[in-house]
């Protein structure tokens, strides 16, 4: 049975984001952009207006879940709107299409990553929004640390780091829990790939001894939104 969802966000680049990864991974057949549109809600204890984008995909019932799991999991929102609608009646060529579309790819077994630390340096840092909601429960071990030769870029939506000479970027190295490095290496992927990251291993200064780490850093795709350059080069204290 074909099913459209629908979410909404607060920006166009997120929303191009929130599509694109959707379709990369099979989870919708397609999805369509609209806005901007006025929202209205409550909003612990207030009502708020806020423009924002819309978007509806199209997939099946059986791919349904994995996309619910991949909104909640790269949607920026604390309580994201997921609305999904049963199709009673589509064409039946477009129907098989959508099922064509969505059908998982074959299982292979993911090559093993270098257990590198990941240093973070925007929402997913201690004490930011995202750690604590996707984080918890998979950090052994956290330490302050600087990287070297980058800066690092307001969103919008996201902080963004680009290599550039002189530039110097503060952030955690955060060391996965004993046994949570596989689970944790797939989210963060997941989280990060599809709104405009790339991942590299770099070396990062780990600030308590001086020693330099080799770690997984999320860096600014080539088309990443970038906003303005944060010349501290910490996100916690931007303007």
């Amino acid at each position: 049975m074909i099913v459209t969802v629908r979410t909404t966000t607060d920006a166009r680049a997120k929303a191009d984001a929130l599509a694109r990864g959707a379709v990369e991974a099979r989870l919708a057949a397609c999805a369509q952009i609209s806005g901007p549109v006025t929202s209205v809600y409550h909003w612990q204890g207030a009502i708020e207006t806020t423009e924002e984008w819309e978007v509806v995909f199209k997939t099946t019932e059986a791919r349904y879940p994995a996309l619910e799991a991949h909104l909640l999991a790269t949607h920026d929102y604390e309580t994201p709107e997921i609305l999904a609608t049963r199709v009673t009646r589509a064409g039946e060529a477009y129907a098989g299409w959508v099922e064509r579309e969505t059908a998982a790819a074959e299982e292979t077994e993911p090559p093993e990553p270098d257990e590198r630390p990941f240093f973070v340096y925007g929402t997913l840092r201690p004490g930011a929004y995202n750690h604590d909601r996707f984080l918890s429960g998979r950090i052994g071990t956290e330490a302050d640390a600087v990287l070297h030769g980058a800066v690092l870029h307001d969103g919008p939506g996201y902080p963004y780091v680009v290599p550039a000479d002189g530039g110097r970027v503060v952030g955690t190295l955060l060391t996965p829990a004993p046994g949570a490095y596989g689970e944790l290496f797939g989210l963060l992927d997941r989280l990060e790939l599809p709104v405009g990251y790339e991942r590299v291993a770099m070396d990062v200064v780990r600030v308590r001894d001086s020693a330099r780490v080799s770690a997984w850093v999320f860096l600014a795709a080539p088309d990443a939104p970038l906003g303005a350059v944060i010349e501290s080069g910490d996100w916690f204290s931007r303007p």
